[in-house]
This record gives structure tokens, sequence and C-alpha cells, in this order.
């Protein structure tokens, strides 16, 4: 339920524009609003989790993801709907560690296994919700992808109280509340200031977005200054000193801006500029999401041969490649016709970025947890933090770009060639990281 919001939303994001009367830059705040959400709740519900029981925030999170989940689809305005998608993410990235919690105290001999078993059916979201989301939404109504949450979620409540085993520790919970909200202002400002500069053109309205962005890079300082104090911070300061560790999660948050963008706007650059139908735009990321599994597990199998920086190299150019590929649009007819069309085109440029972020993704998980093997819980969410905000901010300035553009295909131009060279920025993070083969 957790990973088909995610892209069922991406899909019915021209008719959510639509029928809520809004422009492109708040309605993908419905988008990001909710991976932010989620990011910054997961270590915050970890610890709660560890404290209060698996049960009992696993069961929270639940009922508050399928209550929000029916207010969404109920939602006047969009302003509404950003504030429930908020709450919707709380619930969903709260479900994610108290699950795997859950996992690990039921298989303890086996708890590898079982949480990477678990953890296997995120990447299926990124197959079953395109699909599902764009015949919800031609068939029906984009409520509905909200709605199908609503007696799903019941179920799984009922099961849940019925045959889960609570578990409860009485360790005194030590959360650094204040750091979250400080974090969570900081980029809330700066999305904030970048609408405003696309939105409003007046003098006064670019002074404001002016000063939400000082603004959000102030509290972003004033965040690291306050973890370096704090007694239990979200962020283990100790951790970004060492240069290959930062290089390796900024390298995320470059990863996050530039991929998770770009998907999030490929359904509605599929209607706008390839002309497809609603289904059709949410059947086309099939190849991208079958792609990068596939590459994924390969190139997992292969890292002790390859090391971490190749591969990383490699999927970083397919990657850039096809992206600007993207944003040049469609070749001449004839190249077109011989191809078999613009929907193979288009699913095989998709497919090609598909691979190459999925060459990408395993690399640079496994460079951040090869530097402190010990700390892989507190490592694997700090590199998650990094790439989903990385993300956040990616969709908002693909926004901003394309509310100024003069027409959808201009600004999917821009967006998508400049977001493809950025990935270049990336090449010196690489040749600072681990190189992770054998014996090196």
């Amino acid at each position: 339920m957790a990973s088909l919001d995610v892209t069922m939303v991406a899909v019915a994001f021209p008719h959510l524009t639509r029928d809520l009367g809004t422009n492109i830059l708040w309605a993908a705040w419905a988008m990001s609003v909710y991976s932010l959400a989620m990011t910054m709740v997961m270590p915050l519900a970890g610890k709660l989790s560890d404290g209060l029981g698996h049960k009992r925030i696993f069961l929270f999170s639940m009922i508050l993801f399928t209550a929000s989940s029916a207010l969404c689809g109920m939602a006047p305005n969009i302003y509404i709907l950003i504030l429930l998608r908020f709450f919707q993410g709380i619930g969903g990235g709260s479900f994610i560690p108290s699950a795997t919690g859950i996992v690990s105290d039921l298989f303890p001999e086996n708890r590898q296994r079982y949480i990477g078993l678990f953890s296997s059916v995120f990447p299926i979201g990124g197959i079953i919700g395109p699909n599902l989301g764009g015949w919800i939404v031609e068939r029906y109504s984009w409520r509905y992808i909200f709605y199908i949450n609503v007696p799903i979620g019941i179920v799984l409540i009922v099961f849940s109280w019925l045959f889960l085993r609570g578990t409860m520790s009485f360790d005194r919970l030590r959360i650094d509340y204040q750091g979250a909200a400080i974090f969570i202002g900081a980029i809330f400002s700066i999305m904030l200031g970048l609408n405003s500069i696309a939105e409003y053109s007046t003098a006064f309205a670019r002074g404001v977005a002016v000063v939400l962005i000082v603004t959000g890079l102030g509290l972003i300082w004033y965040f690291f200054r306050h973890e370096k104090r704090s007694a239990n911070p979200i962020l283990d300061m100790e951790l970004l000193k060492s240069r290959p560790f930062l290089a390796a999660n900024l390298f995320n948050l470059l990863l996050g801006a530039t991929t998770f963008g770009v998907f999030s706007f490929t359904p509605l650059y599929a209607i706008s500029v390839y002309e497809l139908s609603t289904l059709g735009s949410g059947m086309i990321l099939t190849p991208r999401s079958l792609g990068g599994i596939a590459a994924a597990a390969v190139t997992s199998f292969s890292l002790t041969r390859w090391g971490y920086r190749k591969p990383m190299i490699w999927g970083m150019i397919i990657a850039s490649i096809t992206t600007v590929v993207l944003g040049q649009g469609l070749p001449s007819s004839n190249v077109v016709d011989l191809i078999g069309g613009k929907v193979i085109f288009l699913a095989s440029v998709l497919l090609i970025a598909g691979i190459g972020v999925g060459m990408m993704m395993p690399p640079s998980n496994n460079a951040c947890i090869e530097l402190m093997p010990e700390k892989v819980a507190t490592i694997t969410g700090l590199r998650g933090m990094f790439r989903t905000v990385g993300g956040v901010l990616g969709i908002s300035l693909i926004t901003m770009i394309l509310h100024l553009s003069s027409n959808p295909v201009t600004g999917f131009r821009i967006a998508f060639t400049s977001f493809g060279l950025g990935m270049i920025l990336g090449l010196p993070l690489i040749f600072m990281t681990p190189d992770g083969r054998e014996g090196k």
C-alpha cells in the first residue's frame, strides 16, 4: 500500500490538477509532501517502535494511513489534499520500521533472509502501481486511488490486531523531535520559495521567495549545528565527518533529485508530449521498473568482481544519456516508424534508463554501509533520507521549470535535458567513494 501510493498519484497527476482547479506547482506537492513525511518519520517511528512495541506502532500506522486515505479521496481542494497526504506519509513511514521489527521478531534465526524477502515487496509497487492507477483513473476517478486503500486497510488492521504478537520494551525513549521539526521546516521553506518564484511575478512576491529560500538554508545550517549538540540526534554527525561517507550520501542526494524527480513526471510527460492515454502513461513505466529490477539484481551479484565505482559510472552515463534523449522528444517520423511507433520508442528509452538507474542503486547503497558496517541501521536511514530529500527537491525544481515554460514540450525539454546533464556532477563524488572490490 505504501509503495503503490507513490506511483499511482504520479499517474493521476493531470486529472488531479484539472479536477481541483489548481496548477502544476501545487499539484506536485501532493507527490513530494508524501515522500518528505515518510522520510522524516522513519527514524522517529523506529525508536518509538522499539520502545512502545512493534505491534502498537504498526496498528497506529495502519489506522492513520487508512483514515487519511479515505479523507484524501474526499479532499475539496489541493491545499486540504496536501495536508492529508502529509498525514498519509506519516502513516506510510511509520509502517516500514515497525513492520521490519515484526518480521525480525518472528524469524530471529533467519532474520536477514526474511527481511530481504519483505523488502522485495516494495519494487513490485513500481510495476503494479502505475498500471493499476492508470486503469482506476481512466475508468473511475483519481479519488479512487485513495479509496482503494480503505477496505484493504480495514482488513489489515483487524488481522493485525488478532494475529500479531505484541512486544513491549520499557526503555526510556529519547527522540530528537526538535531536530525533526527544524529539518522539516527547512525543506518546506525552500519548497515554498521555489513555488513563489514560479507562481508570482511581482517584485514583492519574488522578495518573499528569496526570504523563504534563505530561511530554509539558514534552518539547514541550524539543524546541523543542533545535531552536533543533541544527545540523541537524527543524524550521527560523526558519520558525516568521513569524507568518503559524505561523498556517497551527496551522490545519493543527486541520484534522488535527478532520477526520482524525472520518474515522478514521466506519466505527465507521456500524456503531454506523446499524447498517450492515462492508462498508457501508467503502463509505459513498466519497462523502466523491470529494467531497474533486473539490472539491480545482476549488479548485486557482481559487486565483488566489479566493485562499486564501475557500475555507478556506467549506470550514471546510461541514465544521463537516456534522460537527455527523453528531453529532446521524438526523432524524425522515419526513425519512429522504423522502430515501431512512438510507444515502442518511449518504452525502449525508459527500459534503458531503468537499467542505468538499476546499476547505480546497489553500489550506492553498499558504498555507505562498507565504511561503517557496525552501524547498518543508522546508515540505511541516513542514506534513505538523503535520497528522498533529493527527490523532493528535484520534483520542486521540475515543477518550477514546467510552470515557467511556454508549453509542456518546451518545459520537459528544458527540465529533462538539464537534469540529464546534471547527473554528470556526480562523477567526482563516485571517485571519492570506496572501490568495493575484493582485496581493495
